[in-house]
């Protein structure tokens, strides 16, 4: 291990944000943390919050549901609004549309470099050579150092969003979640091949 992985923190923390972390960003949150405990225990911590943060509610019955189907459990979440606080803390920040990077931007203009839309994020992995040889959370600050770089607009700027389904039919529920699960699981199959790599 070099010394300057001996000066970073152990762990590698992650925070998503949608508008009223009651939908997308809670769902990212449990099925992130989920699945990186069981890859990799102890090295990961994910939270979230919301642009217009609906405080102290719970998730959509819908999000839940979901969340159940995706073998996650949403009890005990409870929403909360995004500060510059939670920004300053986080060492990758997963928007769930540009306008929420946007609004990130605006309030600490230094966490530009560590924050990108969730399906922006899931684009850029196969293009970030890993550093299988180091520890989970340390692979992780070199992969936000280096995914930067390789920012490229897509196609139509649309694919860089996940639709907001709060307050909407339930096809609308359908379109995000086949929107925002594979871009969650891209970043956990990063990070489960990488692990498989270096066992």
């Amino acid at each position: 291990m070099s010394a300057e992985w001996d000066l970073m923190e152990q762990g590698f923390t992650v925070l998503a944000v949608c508008t009223g972390n009651v939908c997308r960003s809670p769902l990212t949150e449990r099925l992130l943390q989920h699945a990186l405990d069981d890859i990799a225990p102890g090295q990961f911590s994910i939270s979230s919050a919301g642009t217009l943060g609906l405080t102290g509610q719970s998730v959509e019955p819908q999000i839940a549901e979901i969340a159940a189907e995706q073998g996650v459990s949403l009890s005990g979440f409870t929403a909360r609004e995004l500060t510059p606080d939670l920004i300053l803390q986080a060492h990758l920040i997963l928007t769930m549309e540009r306008d929420h990077r946007s609004r990130i931007v605006q309030l600490v203009p230094a966490a530009l470099r560590r924050t990108f839309t969730l399906r922006e994020f899931a684009r850029i992995l196969p293009h970030v050579p890993p550093e299988t040889s180091a520890q989970p959370a340390q692979r992780w600050h070199s992969l936000v150092a280096m995914a930067q770089r390789h920012r490229r607009p897509p196609e139509s700027p649309e694919l860089d969003d996940v639709i907001d389904p709060y307050g909407c039919s339930d096809k609308v529920y359908e379109d995000m979640t086949a929107q925002l699960v594979p871009a969650v699981n891209a970043l956990i199959d990063w990070e489960r091949g990488c692990s498989s790599k270096a066992s």
